[in-house]
């Protein structure tokens, strides 16, 4: 394990060579507003954690070089707004936490293909309006996790296509007007969170289909 705490770009530019290629797990805090080229070359890690990069914008197509990476965490970027198409690429991704991207307005559509994808967090992430229809193609996922997604304004339909998913929360989702049909399809959906939705209108009628199986929490 790597930690790099206030880590200047300079610094970091001139990192990680190729004796870096067997690191396991990377945490980093840096005000870098690009990952260092150098980073390519970390394609042993597992776990890789970007904590209050405040400055960092983007994430780099190279991504796609850590394929055996499973937790990816970037926390707190609030500047962040770009994801690479390659992120599509990681086949063993499990985890993946946005949480605090101010500045992200969408996933890219690659995102259904990581399909080992059990966690998505993109809780505070304010400037999303919308997920990619791909999203249902997340047979593992067991939690979304919206919490404050304040300009999101609906959920695809897909999203019944999730059949492992078991907490969806939406709390304070101020945007989301209605909730889409297939969500009764969800039958392991288990915690449905939606304090603070103060524009949804209604629930569709086949949340009914869940309430025969499953206790939800309102």
């Amino acid at each position: 394990m790597l930690i790099m705490e206030e880590a200047n770009e300079t610094f970091l530019q001139s990192c990680f060579g190729q004796y870096f290629s067997q690191l396991k797990w990377l945490h980093i805090s840096s005000d870098m507003t690009q990952l260092p080229e150098s980073m390519r070359n970390l394609v042993g890690l597992t776990i890789f954690q970007l904590q209050d990069c405040q400055n960092l914008l983007s994430i780099p197509e190279f991504l796609k070089n850590m394929t055996l990476l499973m937790h990816l965490d970037i926390n707190n970027c609030s500047l962040l707004n770009l994801l690479p198409t390659t992120l599509g690429d990681l086949k063993h991704l499990s985890e993946l936490k946005l949480g605090g991207c101010k500045s992200l307005k969408e996933l890219p559509q690659t995102i259904g293909n990581t399909s080992s994808l059990s966690i998505l967090d993109l809780s505070y992430c304010k400037s999303i309006e919308s997920l990619p229809t791909t999203l249902g193609d997340l047979r593992h996922l067991t939690k979304l996790m919206l919490k404050r997604c304040e300009n999101l304004k609906e959920l695809p339909q897909s999203i019944g296509n999730i059949f492992s998913l078991s907490i969806l929360d939406l709390s304070w989702c101020k945007s989301i007007e209605s909730l889409p049909t297939t969500l009764g399809d969800l039958q392991h959906l288990t915690k449905l969170l939606l304090e603070g939705c103060k524009n949804l209108k209604e629930l569709p009628q086949s949340i009914g289909n869940i309430h025969k199986k499953k206790k939800l929490d309102l």
